[in-house]
């Protein structure tokens, strides 16, 4: 757990940086419309306070994150908790947001159960992950450091599709977005236009994917009943006249 506190907080730390801004302003500009057509009581975002941003455009009244790092704005309503286990009622809250969340944790796969048996029947999980075949997951193989984000895990959508598979969540979205490659800032800044070519030719090696899934709910049956014993038939004798 001290582990994965000081890669949370490194994390935390490099979204301050130029790139990490940048991929911020990448999540909020796509969910901004997504948000604004997800309804409910509760919407949950675990990751970092510094995301919460990522939720402003949300129409949901109780906007929430679970971090194990402690929030100093006190106009954010914030939950301090490890990932190790959620101190959250199963199937109550309606959607919930995993910004990258899966690749800076020893355990995604129990993270990632966690975070489906807080969510209501018909509910939503949104996960944004880094896309591994792009020019980010090429960086990442070629320094082979230990620096954030290039140490995280880069998890294969595919990998997390067949975990959500597995609890009877059903994809309904996977996406692609952001392109810029991560040269230096001022050349960076100039590449803007890849994002937008990328994102109209529908181009697969995007930084970013968008995971979307929808919590199945079981449809009740009515279940017919079928006697296997008959009742015994009875016959009612009605009293006759009396004699006197």
């Amino acid at each position: 757990m001290v582990k994965t506190y000081r890669t949370i907080q490194q994390w935390d730390h490099w979204l301050t940086h130029f790139l990490g801004m940048s991929i911020l302003e990448a999540e909020k500009e796509y969910l901004t419309h997504l948000l604004a057509e997800r309804y409910g009581k509760y919407v949950l975002l675990i990751g970092l306070p510094r995301q919460y941003e990522l939720l402003k455009s949300s129409i949901i009244a109780n906007r929430i994150i679970l971090s194990p790092l402690v929030s100093q704005d006190k106009y954010i309503r914030c939950i301090e908790s490890d990932f190790c286990q959620l101190p959250i009622a199963s199937g109550s809250v309606d959607l919930v947001v995993l910004p990258h969340t899966l690749e800076f944790i020893d355990n995604p796969h129990q993270l990632l159960n966690e975070a489906c048996r807080i969510i209501k029947p018909e509910g939503d999980i949104i996960i944004f992950g880094f896309n591994r075949w792009s020019s980010w997951g090429f960086k990442k193989w070629w320094l082979n450091n230990k620096t954030i984000p290039w140490s995280g895990h880069f998890l294969s959508p595919n990998v997390i599709k067949k975990w959500l598979g597995l609890i009877d969540f059903e994809l309904m979205m996977h996406e692609m977005l952001h392109y810029r490659p991560p040269l230096p800032e001022t050349i960076y800044k100039k590449l803007k236009c890849f994002d937008w070519i990328g994102r109209k030719c529908h181009m697969p090696f995007g930084n970013l994917y968008v995971l979307i899934a929808k919590a199945k709910t079981i449809p009740l049956s009515p279940i017919k009943l079928y006697w296997k014993q008959r009742l015994p038939s009875i016959s009612i004798t009605m009293p006759g006249p009396t004699m006197r």
